[in-house]
């Protein structure tokens, strides 16, 4: 239907009249079925997801330090080796140190702690660029490439940063250990974070609370140490310096950093500041324990500085001698002290956090009345401190930026200074540098893939641990370990990386791999240990026993230099205490848990090994117990390490079949999902069937009485279905409230689609004659419509193979592309077919090539924008959207490309307006022609202030990185543009908001006047008039023109749209602004495309809406393949967290999220508010259904809506039925879940946007107002034509 003008004369008017009352738009009937399809949504997919979804069963049980696991004690466990007296101490282990730190450097990598002497040789000292910088000069350019072309590669800013680590590995190997620190997935903070302090797995659902973290319940050792009493600790040397506190309870704790502990730990790291001060707690009576917390807000990646500076300012005031003490040192020490405290100020970037309050000297607010400054040195236990500014960094800019090597050299010196204020301290401590998880390529971190589980742990003590002898003992142990799980595995499969303890490190070497594929550096051989691995170490080194739920393993080389602990070698009895807990845990979970998802084939696998470490052990007990003095015999050190060995292959055997098969899958619930999921989507479709002929009032009248009767009925019916004992038994999970709710949904959704499907008047079958289907399925509209069908089809089938899921952005081009190849064939047909006489289906013919070629071209240019899923980059996908493959944000040229758009989509908009000459209205010539532009503007400068930002350096030049003793402030300097980017984005959005919306909201028709000269047929019917009535009446010489009369629905509702794109648009970083920018472009010819078809394809018959279908599956896979082109994909690490903080400074957890939400789903936000265009595009003000019967107007707009949204739930229920089918699968956890947890919010983001927002909101405003100049030009013409 080609826009065309509207003259407003007695004539044109008259035919406009009528005398049939229009009946209301059906508001209060679409909002309830849009509820209630929602409603039934949720409840299918929270049931899918309860039953689907990794989940494990918290047990609330803890472990006392006066209770050993041990069930039967061996014979000799009391005897000891030396005078064979009683033993009554029930302690777990003696504390091996006085204190501990726990320093976790965020998202350090273990190749950033590596060092290596190749690197060092060939870019170290000898390096030419090294020297010239040390001689003060500035190497040309030149010598850079000179080079570069000479070692191949250069100096990955990330490494060889930490040189105080290497230094203290080569001098004191007795002290130290580094080892590669394997974390589980999701590789997120606070996931991690639960897994160091409880030594659980993960579940999968824990994945979507990295910002929301609760309490936690579980056994953990921080709660250890606040029950904890401190008794006799093991501390042969520095011992004398531990002063007298054996009658007070719980330890003394510290905590600095990320405010993510403080949600999972609130009452175990609660100041008591305050409390001592006022006498208010019964914490502090006595000599109870001291708590110091010290949170900093964590979610702002932007944000390099803050957290780092706020620990770096406070770690001195526990670290070093207070001012009082520093008095009455002598002048030599003081001054040492007064010197350090100056380097450790030197660390903190922003000057003013040295000026809080906290720090001052006569008046700290981390003193209080009972405990002062010399307290808080002298008296603390275990310190805590989280440092968030490498994670940040990486988010930021990427492993690859410099600005890494900048924040690692700060962490390099902070560890240095860690250790001197150690090696300066009378008690025995023991520091732990550890990273929570790694980070990609990009810097980013949440999945699975090898650099994001790759962290670094490194451990250091003033007192000698890890004995050259120990040393050697566990590495037997450990790879005896390995053999045994080789060898008596009972057919399970073990994970290589739990099995074995050792690992090439191939991030280090691979970052020097040539094109030709050969190494410049070879990958050094290390330790490798499960994250979870530091839950027992870290307690039974404090002297604490170890969390009831722990799943980790002693770490050996801790304790295999410790010769004789009550009476046994030390490894050998950490090991088997490990072992007891483990066990005792195990026989807990599966009394308590009645479908606890063990295998028969797990559970006696495990029973035989422990029973074996068991046997072997009471051996050697009792080979002991007969010869107490042969003890320390090199053939009964081979013994204890077979034995330890023993339990380790059976600490490592539960680990490893836990973490592949520890998910309880509940049939019930999935198959309750599932039902529900298929039953909306009838619906849908049914719905839009109905539409097509009738009006919502009809759907709502028909059928809500039997509705409610079915919901009550299956409520009943489920509700006694429960009881039944195979449903019962097969329920893991499924409560009499579940049931229920699914019952009442099932039967509400069943009713409703057999109602409709029985009403004969409107019956999909019984009003179809055979011959009419026969010719019709043949016929041009059917080939389109059923390619779309075919294309929904093969997009939900997609899942049925991994690799298949990896290619999903390849598919999902293929099906579009055919679509829209069909639709370009239909209409050339029609150009063909028609004659030389239907020159209005030829030029529609013409338009439909034109649009679809267009499209096809946009499609294949969407294709330059690529993020590559881990598992593509072997196969040759090459990353694109930040302008390079290892970038994480954007190029400044790219950034300058997106301000093309800031002209280019105002431009298009105006000439598809120019058609139906809308463009001459005032909403269009101020707002897309001025408002939109500055809008987008203002929004396309923050990008390439942001990019300049990110890849230039203040002083015009690239950012140096320091080496790795360069001191903190050759940190990059924060950028002066923060402020103007925050007011930029500001201004964007609020242009858009304040000036664009309130516009349409006042106006939203692009109607304009102009007066013309009057036709010659207006003339000849005016001069008529006049003979013959004999009045004085003359004709009229002018005639009044609407303009855009012909497209006033749709050009109304565009403007609309407009005000979302630029909302969106500010929220897409360079690359996604240009993309979505091209799927604006798509949607508005995709809406020309299936307009000019349908006018191509026209007959005598009426063809209203026969190519809607056709229609949404384009613009269905228009919308993913937007999504993939935005620089996403269907993983968490391609979840853009960045664009949370654009036009904010500060975290707020609600705005934050909305923003990610605006930049992850924009595209499918912005399809669906385009689906009613489908109906209103060049829908004039004088359409006659519109003004007599606009219910059924609606109820049409409606029904493409719920087809839209029918597409998007067939590809969320493959994805759910396949992963529930695969979820055995080695991916299952990798590929399939995730794909359906994306699913199903693109499907809510879908149905509400296109209900509620596109439909509900905005065309019921359009539809209103047109109605209402509808209706008065209707009245005005009556009264013409009765005057006349």
């Amino acid at each position: 239907m080609a826009p065309s003008e509207n003259r407003i004369d007695a004539v044109g008017l008259s035919s406009a009249a009528t005398d049939n009352r229009p009946r209301p738009l059906p508001r209060r009937e679409h909002w309830l079925v849009a509820f209630v399809l929602l409603a039934a949504s949720t409840v299918g997919f929270w049931l899918f997801a309860r039953g689907f979804l990794l989940t494990r069963m918290v047990l609330p049980d803890h472990t006392l330090s006066s209770t050993l696991p041990f069930a039967d004690p061996p014979p000799s466990a009391g005897v000891s080796s030396e005078t064979g007296t009683s033993n009554t101490d029930s302690t777990w282990y003696p504390a091996k140190f006085d204190r501990a730190i726990v320093l976790i450097v965020d998202a350090l990598r273990v190749d950033f702690a590596t060092w290596s002497e190749e690197l060092d040789l060939r870019f170290g000292n000898n390096s030419s660029l090294l020297k010239a910088k040390e001689a003060g000069s500035h190497p040309t350019d030149a010598e850079r490439g000179r080079e570069r072309s000479e070692q191949g590669e250069r100096l990955m800013p990330y490494h060889n940063r930490l040189s105080t680590i290497h230094q203290l590995n080569e001098r004191y190997p007795e002290q130290t250990m580094l080892y590669r620190f394997r974390a589980d997935p999701p590789t997120t903070t606070l996931q991690r974070l639960k897994g160091l302090t409880t030594g659980q797995l993960p579940t999968f659902i824990d994945a979507g609370s990295n910002f929301a973290g609760s309490a936690i319940e579980e056994d953990n050792w921080l709660q250890s140490l606040r029950r904890a009493r401190i008794g006799d600790h093991n501390s042969t040397e520095l011992s004398s310096g531990r002063d007298d506190r054996a009658s007070s309870d719980q330890r003394n704790l510290v905590f600095l950093g990320d405010d993510t502990w403080m949600s999972l730990f609130p009452e175990e790291l609660s100041d008591t500041c305050a409390a001592e001060t006022n006498n208010t707690s019964d914490r502090v009576a006595g000599e109870k324990a001291w708590t110091r917390s010290r949170p900093f807000p964590s979610l702002n990646v932007w944000d390099i500085d803050t957290v780092d500076d706020g620990v770096l300012a406070r770690l001195p005031l526990f670290l070093l001698p207070s001012e009082a003490e520093e008095r009455t040192m002598s002048g030599q020490r003081a001054a040492e002290i007064r010197s350090r405290r100056e380097e450790w100020r030197g660390l903190v970037r922003q000057k003013d956090m040295l000026q809080h309050p906290d720090l001052l000297t006569a008046d700290s607010k981390m003193a209080s009345a009972r405990v002062g400054l010399s307290e808080l040195h002298r008296d603390w236990d275990v310190l805590i401190a989280h440092c968030l500014g490498v994670d940040h960094c990486g988010h930021r800019y990427g492993p690859a930026h410099p600005a890494i090597g900048a924040k690692l050299a700060q962490m390099n010196k902070a560890i240095e200074y860690t250790v001197d204020a150690i090696d300066n301290s009378q008690k025995s401590t023991v520091l732990f540098v550890l990273g929570d998880h790694g980070m990609d390529p990009k810097g980013d971190h949440g999945g699975d893939s090898p650099r994001e589980v790759d962290a670094a742990l490194w451990m250091y003590s003033n007192k000698k641990w890890n004995s050259k002898k120990g040393a050697e003992r566990s590495a037997r142990v450990v790879e005896q370990s390995a053999a045994v799980l080789e060898n008596s595995a009972h057919g399970l499969s073990i994970d290589q990386e739990i099995r074995s303890g050792w690992w090439l490190n191939t991030h280090l070497s691979d970052s020097y791999r040539q094109t030709s594929g050969k190494l410049l550096v070879d990958p050094p051989r290390m330790r490798s240990i499960p994250q979870i691995d530091f839950v027992p170490t870290v307690s039974l080194a404090l002297g604490l026993p170890i969390p009831f739920n722990n799943l980790g393993v002693a770490i050996p080389e801790m304790f295999a230099s410790d010769e004789d602990v009550h009476g046994e070698w030390g490894l050998l009895r950490a090991l088997r205490l490990n072992a007891a807990q483990t066990m005792r845990y195990l026989t807990t979970y599966m009394a308590r848990s009645r479908n606890h998802g063990f295998s028969d084939d797990a559970v006696r696998a495990w029973k035989d090994m422990l029973e074996r470490a068991d046997t072997s052990y009471r051996e050697l007990s009792d080979l002991v117990a007969q010869s107490p003095r042969t003890r320390r015999q090199p053939h009964i050190e081979v013994f204890e390490e077979k034995v330890a060995a023993e339990y380790h292959a059976f600490l490592r055997l539960v680990l490893g079949t836990l973490w592949q098969m520890w998910a309880q899958f509940d049939a019930v619930l999935i198959i309750l999902g599932l039902c529900i999921m298929a039953l909306v989507l009838t619906a849908l479709v049914l719905i839009y069937a109905y539409t097509r002929h009738s009006s919502l009032q009809d759907i709502i009248g028909n059928t809500w009485r039997g509705c409610l009767a079915g919901g009550a009925a299956s409520t009943v019916i489920f509700r006694a279905l429960f009881s039944v004992p195979f449903v019962k038994d097969s329920a893991t999970q499924v409560s009499i409230v579940d049931m229920s709710i699914a019952g009442c949904v099932i039967g509400i959704v069943l009713a409703f689609c057999v109602q409709i499907a029985c009403i004969k008047s409107h019956s999909l079958f019984l009003n179809i004659h055979l011959k009419t289907l026969v010719v019709n399925a043949f016929n041009l509209h059917s080939l389109v419509n059923g390619s779309a069908c075919v294309a929904g089809v093969m997009h939900s089938l997609a899942f049925t193979s991994n690799s298949f899921t990896f290619s999903e952005d390849s598919i999902v081009h293929y099906l579009l592309q055919s679509l829209l190849f069909i639709a370009a064939a239909s209409g050339a047909t029609a150009y063909i077919s028609a004659g030389s006489s239907q020159e209005k289906r030829r030029g529609s013919g013409k338009r439909v090539l034109a649009c679809a070629l267009a499209i096809m071209v946009l499609n294949r240019f969407s294709l330059y924008s690529t993020v590559c899923r881990e598992e593509q980059l072997p196969g040759g996908c090459k990353p694109t959207f930040y302008g390079s493959p290892s970038a994480s944000i954007s190029s400044v040229p790219l950034s300058i490309a997106n301000m093309s758009m800031v002209w280019l989509v105002p431009y298009v908009i105006l000439r598809f307006l120019r058609q139906s000459h809308s463009h001459r209205a005032m909403i269009a010539n101020v707002w897309i022609g001025i408002g939109m532009r500055v809008s987008m503007g203002m929004a396309a400068v923050y990008w390439v202030l942001d990019s300049i930002d990110g890849n230039i350096s203040p002083g015009g030049g690239t950012l140096p990185y320091p080496s790795s003793g360069a001191p903190a402030d050759s940190l990059n300097e924060p950028s002066d543009w923060s402020e103007v980017r925050i007011v930029l984005a500001r201004m964007a959005v609020g242009i858009a908001v304040g000036g664009g919306l309130s516009a349409w909201i006042a106006s939203p028709f692009c109607l304009d006047i102009a007066i013309t000269e009057a036709p010659k047929d207006v003339l000849a019917s005016g001069t008529s008039r006049k003979k013959t009535a004999n009045s004085r009446l003359q004709p009229p010489r002018q005639a009044a023109v609407i303009l855009g009369f012909g497209n006033a629905f749709g050009a109304a509702y565009l403007a609309f749209v407009t005000v979302i794109f630029c909302i969106l648009y500010t929220f897409q970083q360079p690359m996604g602004g240009i993309m979505l920018s091209a799927l604006f472009i798509k949607l508005l010819l995709c809406a020309e495309l299936f307009d000019a078809l349908s006018d191509a394809l026209a007959s005598e018959e009426s063809t209203a809406q026969t190519l809607v279908p056709a229609q949404m599956a384009v613009m269905a896979l228009l919308a993913y393949q937007g999504y993939f082109a935005t620089g996403h994909q269907f993983t968490l690490v391609s979840i853009q967290w960045s664009t949370a903080f654009v036009g904010i400074r500060d975290m707020h957890l609600y705005i934050c999220g909305i923003l990610v939400f605006l930049n992850t789903f924009g595209s499918f936000v912005l399809t669906a508010l385009f689906v009613p265009l489908a109906m209103l595009w060049n829908e004039s003000l004088g359409s006659p259904l519109l003004r007599l019967a606009p219910d059924t107007y609606f109820a049409r707009v409606t029904g493409a809506g719920a087809l839209y949204a029918a597409y998007s739930l067939l590809v969320t229920m493959g994805a759910a039925a396949f992963a529930a089918w695969f979820r055995r699968h080695l991916m299952v956890w990798k590929v399939f879940a995730p794909r359906f947890m994306f699913a199903a919010p693109v499907f809510m983001v879908n149905i509400a946007a296109v209900l509620c927002i596109a439909i509900g909101a905005a065309t019921v405003r359009v539809l209103t107002q047109g109605l209402a100049i509808g209706n008065s030009q209707a009245r005005v013409a009556q009264k013409i034509q009765s005057r006349s």
